[in-house]
């Protein structure tokens, strides 16, 4: 296997591991390399960088994790439906078989979470949590 450097046309750069450079030049033609960033598939392979270091540089996990993260935002993005603040009616109607079942996303009040996992509904929850209500107290319908 060789790693070959890569860069999408909006020159976002990540690595691609392959047989050989026949292999590489075969699945881009073909359209079977994209980048993990945004999707294009207009690839091309840019000159290696190296360097000999004592030590792994922190850049290099951060920007994997980057990388890895911007990937899963892009599956959800096109993969699931947003049904925005009706979230939590959404996933209990999928849950009790009103609906049909099918992947969705949006937002939801602390309150609805609670509720959905009382109820057995599985979810998972990106991104920051949601502030508090500026009065402190419990958030109205």
């Amino acid at each position: 296997m060789i790693i070959f450097d890569l860069q999408c046309d909006k020159e976002h750069s990540f690595e691609g591991w392959f047989e050989d450079l026949k292999d590489l030049q075969q699945q881009i033609k073909k359209g079977l390399v994209s980048c993990p960033i945004c999707g294009s598939g207009q690839i091309r392979r840019v000159p290696s960088s190296f360097g000999i270091s004592k030590s792994r540089s922190q850049a290099e996990p951060e920007m994997a994790a980057k990388l890895f993260g911007q990937s899963i935002k892009r599956y959800v993005l096109e993969n699931f439906e947003d049904v925005g603040p009706q979230f939590a009616k959404e996933a209990l109607k999928i849950h009790y078989g009103a609906s049909e079942a099918r992947n969705i996303r949006g937002v939801s009040t602390t309150d609805e979470e609670k509720m959905l996992k009382d109820e057995g509904v599985e979810f998972f929850k990106v991104g920051p949590p949601a502030p508090p209500p500026a009065d402190g107290g419990e958030e109205e319908d």
